[in-house]
């Protein structure tokens, strides 16, 4: 009987097979990337590499240093420094400037 269309026994031969290894292999890279990404996103890593020189500190200027100069200030009128330590602290504050 003819007819279109396949029938049992007359399979793609094995350059099919070959097709369907790539796509599989396709198929479970990209699962496995996904659940990696995820896995980052959700657990904010990519926030823990903002930071280049391996300090707990952001180097240079700007609103960090001020905003470290306003602690130590408010520190010291609170009492929990003494003038020593602030005008020591701050000298190293504004030497990073």
């Amino acid at each position: 009987m003819g007819g279109y269309g396949w029938q049992y026994g007359q399979g793609g031969g094995p350059g099919w097979w070959v097709v369907m290894v790539i796509f599989m292999i396709l198929f479970w890279t990209v699962l496995v990337m996904g659940g990696v990404y995820s896995v980052r996103h959700f657990r904010g890593y990519h926030h823990d590499h903002h930071d280049h020189h391996g300090h707990g500190a952001p180097s240079g200027h700007g609103p960090a240093d001020e905003d470290a100069i306003e602690i130590l200030r408010t520190r010291f009128a609170k009492g929990e420094i003494d003038e020593a330590e602030f005008k020591s602290r701050l000298a190293l504050l504004q030497e990073r400037r």
